[in-house]
């Protein structure tokens, strides 16, 4: 098992081990050696709430945006539908709420991978 090859090693956090960082030092060596005891315990649930947080922020900011797009967009329908005008597309906290749900969901399709790989 991966734990046999490790037996004896405990990574200090703050050094930089070559094993770590390159490949074909020791035979057998997995990464799992250079992770500290404290992410080899908390594996399972940091995949969990890293998943769940990657999978709501993508689906609830798609969401968002297409609804700011639709009503960037399509004025003329909606007023036809609901009698009215929705006047907030021409505020400019209407753009910055655009633009922070986009940002957010870039970190929810590249950011969050990043961590997933680290676990």
């Amino acid at each position: 098992s991966n734990h046999d090859v490790c037996a004896g090693f405990n990574p200090d956090p703050c050094i930089s081990y070559t094993n770590c960082t390159g490949s074909a030092f020791i035979p057998n060596w997995t990464e799992i050696c250079c992770q500290p005891e404290s992410v080899k315990n908390s594996r399972y649930w940091m995949l969990s709430v890293i998943g769940v947080v990657g999978i709501v922020g993508t689906v609830c900011n798609l969401i968002t945006i297409s609804t700011f797009i639709y009503l960037y967009c399509f004025p003329e329908r909606i007023k036809k539908k609901f009698n009215q005008e929705f006047s907030m597309v021409s505020d400019p906290v209407f753009f910055l709420i655009l633009h922070l749900s986009f940002c957010d969901l870039l970190y929810c399709l590249i950011g969050l991978p990043s961590y997933w790989s680290v676990y």
